[in-house]
């Protein structure tokens, strides 16, 4: 790891924990590194308590000023929507964002992008009526398909993401599993916060840690994960208490999903590099160390797995279909540099999606 890198872990764990690690050389590049890795305010405040650059100084307090004010609008965004799917008899779950957000020493530093409302299946289309009835002037899906994760209005800059799923997996007995999880933990067993006036529900706890590492792994699969979600996993662990099953709960899970070993991997980024505590870090193992440093170098590098070699798909219902499965087995090819357990998971998940389309004759997707 070159010294860049080193810079930028020190200042990320200040910021997490507050340690105070003092890098020798603070500039510009590092605060462009975590911008990319979406921890730029985490750092850029680490950067004005040490750094008398004053061209850097002005751009950290930009970086800082323009979190704290989109997640003020986001707040108020966040705060009429739950209410109006309240009134309208939803219990909505918040994940991510906010609900993350609140594990860091200073809440406002953590960016928020989206505001992300779980209301499950069967509240989906209710719950689209009553965020535009809420939102009239919001541009947005004008209907809510079936086949969509979520549905989407963007109220001012601030995109809100109503789900009807948290996740979504390929292979039919992944979501099975999953949808058993997620019904049990967002629908049964949620929970319920209240702060003055300001009430929300976020998911069950252990679930929710299986769900930010989904989501993030979701997102090194099909483009690029990134810092942040790390560092929200390892707050997330930090906070957790250590007698609630948690450990049996992951390995359990884990296992079912074919997630286990690509847990692991996080697990070794968070411990040996965010300095997460082992005891706080379920399933943690040194035997993983070497694939654990390359998905880091490429999570901090910013780099997306490579795109599919060909953009020109054959019209043939065969041929289409004999491309696709090529060129997922090829992108589980290069999963599986990093974590081959799941890269043959993926093979066969590929397989198996394609079986299943086969057999209820679907020969083309619904949004192609």
């Amino acid at each position: 790891m070159n010294a860049r890198y080193q810079i930028y872990f020190s200042l990320l764990r200040n910021a997490l924990w507050g340690t105070a690690e003092e890098p020798a050389t603070i500039d510009n590049d590092i605060l462009t590194l975590a911008r990319q890795q979406a921890t730029g305010t985490l750092i850029a405040e680490q950067i004005l308590l040490r750094s008398k650059d004053s061209a850097l100084r002005l751009t950290c307090k930009s970086v800082c000023a323009h979190s704290m004010m989109a997640q003020e609008e986001q707040r108020h965004i966040r705060q009429t929507a739950v209410k109006a799917l309240q009134a309208g008899g939803i219990p909505p779950v918040l994940l991510k964002g906010f609900a993350l957000a609140r594990n860091y020493p200073k809440p406002y530093l953590r960016t928020c992008s989206d505001v992300d409302i779980y209301v499950g299946k069967e509240n989906y289309h209710k719950g689209a009526a009553i965020l535009r009835d809420t939102f009239p002037d919001a541009p947005r899906f004008e209907t809510e398909e079936e086949y969509f994760r979520h549905y989407n209005l963007n109220v001012g800059s601030t995109a809100i993401e109503m789900h009807r799923v948290s996740a979504s997996f390929s292979h039919p007995k992944d979501e099975r599993i999953y949808d058993a999880l997620e019904r049990e933990a967002l629908q049964q067993h949620f929970v319920t916060y209240k702060d003055a006036e300001d009430e929300w529900n976020e998911p069950e706890p252990k679930f929710n840690v299986l769900f930010v590492f989904i989501h993030s792994w979701e997102h090194f699969v099909t483009e690029s994960a990134n810092m942040r979600q790390l560092c929200d996993l390892a707050l997330l662990l930090a906070k957790q208490n250590e007698t609630d099953g948690l450990e049996d709960y992951l390995r359990t899970n884990l296992k079912k999903l074919h997630l286990l070993h690509a847990w692991q991997l996080y697990a070794y980024i968070m411990v040996n590099y965010l300095s997460l505590q082992k005891e706080k870090c379920p399933l943690y193992s040194e035997a993983c160390a070497k694939k654990a440093e390359k998905l880091m170098e490429r999570i901090v590098c910013g780099a997306k797995l490579p795109e599919q070699r060909s953009k020109t798909v054959p019209k043939n219902v065969f041929l289409r279909k004999l491309y696709t499965l090529r060129e997922r087995i090829r992108k589980a090819g290069e999963v599986g540099s990093y974590e081959p357990h799941f890269a043959r998971h993926m093979v066969a998940t590929a397989f198996a999606q394609s079986w299943e389309r086969f057999k209820k004759g679907e020969n083309t997707r619904k949004w192609e």
